[in-house]
């Protein structure tokens, strides 16, 4: 019996595989290359002459600046929207789709392209991937029964294409496709559409078109993993409700660069014990540098990290952490980015050729045992530091009780006597230095703890896996597929992980990097899940044995075209509901949804409350709405009250297309005045624009290249999108443009999408100019919209000091503004009230007051140092004692730390 219920487990199990396979093959959607003559003139170039690229003769080709100059501009803006493609190989004429007659000009082959330009203005493209995919759509049309490729497939000969679509059903003229690599031009394309007979032309063209929203690749692995007898502890979990023990490892943070707050500290602990963990991380907490963060700790434990996304930008992001901050790039392999892919061939090859680190360099097992005596040392300082702050206490009161008895004489025998006690409490300030100085040796360690570890993995893989280095080698530079994967079979994966432990892969490129193997390594991170729909995760989380799944519920969902009732339709067909187990809606759910709905504890979810990224007064909106205001403000400061928030009011219309071009002419002009602003200061800021409706971002886009050279649009990383096109990015500088005017209030309920809203108004780190063409108070009073410009003159209320202070509060703020140094009492940074917050010359300094009875007697913890110490204020520790026997050394003290401060700002 219990067999059979075993069965049954794994009959389910199945069955909400294949509804996940099914749903996403039904929303998937094709690059449309159909008919590429329907493109407009500015997105579509006909290369002529001879192609020298596809033949393999040239690594790239020359193009003229005409069609150039403008389209590296139009990549940069549309980016995440559109995909730069190399096509050949145009079928023309007419054939029949779906039982209608169409026009097709459409390509056998295609690869992703990108364009350079030489110092010396000239311009060149080149491919991203050397080999080119098959639009399988169209080559299924032409061969419906065949089989096209076998193992000896050439499928960037001319020959192999008019040899196996001779077979075809269609009529064809394939004999023109022989003269290839000479092109067929323009002229030709257009003469061949007259024709009756399709013709298959040896024509390249460069194409600018709607990304595509899934690949054939994913599907094949959805496909394997459905069939799968064995699947990973996080699909188990995920897909069957497996309850998975956590284990309890020994973590490696301490031996870490950098502060790690407690909840980055808990989702290290995560990562490494649960089979399935959730981390949620609001707009600008440190999300991707806790990644980088998780990914350096597993490195350091001898573990290997998958990192996926569904989009480039967001992976990128992760890379510049790794190497900025643990200097792991040559070790973690962005995959899917030419620019790297360059740097990684050449890395492997010195590798191979001998260029190593220098032999001299210590072990990483010396530098570890370094560590831990100074994550003792460590320890022990901040043990001794705690005790002078206990004793401050106990010395404060004591003194504070004799003072309340009015007796003067008794107080100050008691100061006599323990006078020489008292003032060895300054001591506690060279403790606390001791401290900082440990900690900032113990992070120079820590880096070079990490680089011998990467060294001497390397070393070993180079002098006991060489020939899985050189398959690999081989395998990054094969020009075919069938090769690659060939060549990666000969891989010792276990070895070349344990060399490079970190991999960075978009979703949709992860089947041409990786091969499909069960659990290959140790996490998987999922990063941007709500952007990530449930399938196209599937693969990722096969490849591992535990997952880490990053995002937040409050911003933006990934966009499904799955029908409601074909989505029921599948679920029937696969006999499932939404009550079975693993099973969600796909269409309104991304793989974050599934991961929260699956976690058995709360030790699985960690919650990142740092806030970095914004000025306080720029996330004091969402913070207060969305996020219960649980962040805490690492920029709070009271010379941050306001300034950054600016509100044009432009009373343009829209329009019939949804386009208001008052505030996009406002927008470009304050664009303008930005760059004039940046070249008089020499400081260059990013600037993005958004706007939630798609006609206005587009509009503003145009508007963008038709007003600002490439340089200046690369130079300021000058975009325009929707909301969906700024998930997981920032800039300096933020300009949105709501659109809707007094007329346009049916328009103004997609403002009210909590998500979309959210995504909105969360993207500026310094400033941010809203543009507005509606009164806002005739919108409902619960709109965001209107809630949110309200709050922006609410802002400075929150910068208050507490009038209800206690005498030695009072006391060390009087003798501290004598000295024309401000001060606030009470004052709340990054979530917590400090005794006093000092400002001199623009710098700031957090007193501590110790052992004066009342609310402020308690010393923070160290950890509270370390937060403050995040937030880039430092913290003093000031006690009653002291301060009663020698006000002038406490004084001097809280002075020094200023002015260095300053003269070192």
């Amino acid at each position: 019996m219990a067999h059979k219920s075993k069965w049954n487990l794994n009959v389910s199990k199945q069955n909400v595989l294949s509804y996940y396979r099914d749903c996403y093959k039904e929303d998937s959607a094709d690059l449309n290359l159909w008919d590429l003559s329907k493109l407009k003139k500015q997105d579509c170039h006909v290369l002529e002459g001879r192609d020298d690229l596809g033949s393999d003769f040239l690594p790239r080709l020359p193009i003229s600046q005409q069609f150039a100059e403008p389209m590296m501009k139009r990549v940069e803006v549309y980016q995440r929207e559109r995909v730069l493609l190399y096509v050949r190989f145009i079928l023309v004429g007419k054939l029949e789709i779906k039982g209608e007659i169409k026009q097709v000009v459409s390509p056998i082959l295609f690869n992703e392209a990108v364009i350079e330009k030489d110092n010396d203005d000239d311009y060149y493209f080149s491919v991203i991937d050397s080999q080119p995919e098959i639009n399988e759509s169209l080559t299924q049309l032409l061969m419906p029964e065949g089989e096209l490729l076998d193992d000896t497939a050439d499928i960037q000969s001319p020959y192999f294409w008019t040899s196996i679509l001779k077979q075809s059903p269609i009529e064809l003229n394939l004999l023109t496709l022989l003269n290839y690599p000479e092109l067929a031009n323009f002229e030709e394309i257009k003469t061949a559409l007259k024709s009756s007979t399709v013709t298959l032309l040896p024509a390249s063209i460069l194409v600018f078109v709607e990304r595509s929203a899934s690949s054939r690749g994913v599907l094949h692995e959805l496909e394997e993993i459905t069939d799968s007898a064995t699947l990973s502890p996080p699909i188990n979990a995920l897909v069957a409700g497996y309850e998975m023990s956590i284990s309890t490892k020994e973590l490696k943070y301490d031996y870490l660069p950098g502060l790690l707050s407690a909840p980055q500290k808990k989702v290290i602990s995560i990562a490494a014990n649960a089979h399935l963990g959730c981390v949620s991380g609001p707009p600008g907490t440190g999300k991707s540098y806790t990644i980088a963060a998780v990914a350096a700790e597993h490195m350091a434990r001898g573990e290997s990290v998958l990192i996926v996304a569904n989009n480039d930008p967001a992976l990128d992001v992760i890379a510049d952490k790794l190497n900025e901050n643990f200097a792991l790039s040559d070790v973690s392999i962005r995959a899917g980015q030419k620019a790297f892919l360059k740097k990684l061939k050449d890395y492997i090859a010195d590798l191979l050729s001998g260029y190593l680190a220098d032999e001299q360099e210590k072990a990483p097992a010396i530098f570890e045992s370094e560590l831990k005596e100074h994550n003792a040392l460590l320890d022990d300082l901040e043990q001794r530091f705690n005790k002078f702050c206990r004793k401050a206490i106990i010395r404060g009161q004591r003194l504070k009780k004799l003072e309340d008895k009015d007796m003067r004489w008794l107080s100050n025998l008691y100061i006599k006597w323990a006078q020489r006690s008292i003032k060895q409490l300054a001591r506690q300030w060279s403790a606390l230095d001791k401290i900082n100085d440990q900690q900032t040796s113990r992070e120079l360690l820590a880096s070079r703890y990490l680089t011998a570890l990467k060294n001497n993995n390397l070393r070993t893989l180079v002098n006991t896996q060489r020939k899985s280095l050189q398959a690999f080698n081989q395998a990054i530079r094969s020009r075919t597929s069938k090769r690659q994967f060939e060549l990666f079979d000969n891989i010792e994966y276990s070895s070349l992980l344990a060399a490079f432990p970190v991999w960075l892969v978009s979703l949709n490129s992860l089947y041409r990097v990786l091969p499909l193997k069960p659990q290959m390594f140790d996490l998987v991170i999922i990063d941007e899940a709500t952007q990530c729909n449930i399938s196209s995760c599937l693969p990722a989380l096969y490849r591992a044995k535990r997952a880490l799944v990053v995002g937040d519920t409050k911003q933006l969902r990934h966009y499904s075209f799955l029908a409601k009732s074909k989505e029921t339709q599948l679920r029937a067909k696969n006999h499932l509901s939404l009550s079975s187990e693993g099973v969600v809606s796909y269409r309104d759910n991304s793989i974050l949804d599934l991961t929260l709905n699956a976690l058995n504890s709360d030790q699985q979810l960690a919650f990142l409350d740092e806030h970095f990224r914004s000025k306080p007064e720029l996330i004091h909106f969402s913070n207060a709405h969305f996020y219960q205001a649980k962040l805490k403000v690492m920029q709070h400061r009271p010379c941050t009250s306001s300034g950054h928030l600016f509100i044009h009011r432009v009373n343009g219309e829209r329009d019939k297309n949804g386009v208001n071009q008052l505030e996009a002419s406002a927008i470009i002009a304050c664009i303008k005045q930005q760059m004039s602003d940046d070249r008089d200061s020499g400081m260059y800021h990013s600037i993005g624009v958004v706007s939630p409706f798609r006609s206005q971002a587009d509009f503003i886009a145009k508007q963008i290249g038709a007003n600002f050279s490439e340089a200046e649009i690369i130079r300021h990383k000058l975009r325009a999108a929707t909301p969906f096109g700024f998930q997981g990015e920032e800039r300096d500088i933020m300009l949105i443009s709501f659109a809707v005017d007094n007329d346009a209030k049916r328009a103004a309920v997609y403002l009210n999408k909590a998500d979309v809203f959210n995504v909105t108004i969360t993207r500026a780190r310094q400033a941010q100019h809203l543009f507005l063409s509606i009164d806002e108070t005739q919108l409902p009073e619960q709109y965001l919209l209107r809630r949110y410009l309200g709050s922006i003159t609410e802002f400075s209320a929150v910068h208050t000091r507490l009038s209800d202070i206690d005498d030695f509060q009072r006391d060390v703020i009087q003798e501290l503004t004598k000295l024309k140094i401000e001060t606030w009492s009470g004052y709340a940074v990054a979530g917590t009230e400090v005794d006093i917050l000092c400002r001199y010359n623009g710098q700031y300094l957090a007193i501590d007051l110790i052992g004066y009875p009342g609310p402020w007697a308690d010393f923070f913890e160290l950890d509270t140092y370390k937060l403050f110490s995040r937030a880039k204020i430092e913290m003093l520790p000031i006690s009653y004692g002291l301060w009663v026997v020698d006000k002038d050394t406490c004084i001097q003290a809280i002075v020094s730390r200023l002015q260095k401060r300053a003269n070192t700002a």
